[in-house]
């Protein structure tokens, strides 16, 4: 066999080891996507008060976040946005209203998180 041919060989075996890595990878999907969750609030809390801000207007249900607060959320990967926003009761709406919110005060946040309304008649068909 020639260089040529060894050469293109060796790229071959190479090419299809990187492609089925992710399938004998021992991390689950969690690990692989999700974001360290302690990074995550440690990004929150560098405004003093932010996490509990956050969870105190989830509460009330009357968004009152600080100019910080919104610059601390402003600042998180888009992973960490989407694992907070997304994840048991800071639902996607609730991440609108933040950034509704924080726009009030000159913040502005990435694209809206993906909310998605039941439909009120579920066939789809138009009542008389």
């Amino acid at each position: 066999m020639g260089s040529f041919q060894q050469t293109l060989v060796l790229i071959l075996i190479l090419a299809f080891s990187i492609a089925i890595t992710p399938a004998f990878s021992v991390l689950g999907w969690d690990e692989r996507y999700m974001p360290n969750r302690r990074l995550c609030w440690e990004q929150i809390n560098k405004a003093d008060g932010c996490q509990h801000e956050i969870y105190a207007s989830l509460v009330e249900k009357k968004i009152n976040l600080s100019r910080e607060c919104c610059e601390a959320i402003q600042g998180l990967s888009h992973r960490c946005k989407i694992w907070i926003f997304t994840r048991g009761r800071f639902t996607p709406e609730f991440g609108n209203q933040v950034k509704g919110f924080c726009a009030t005060l000159g913040i502005t946040l990435p694209p809206s998180y993906h909310v998605y309304y039941p439909m009120d008649n579920p066939s789809g068909q138009h009542g008389d």
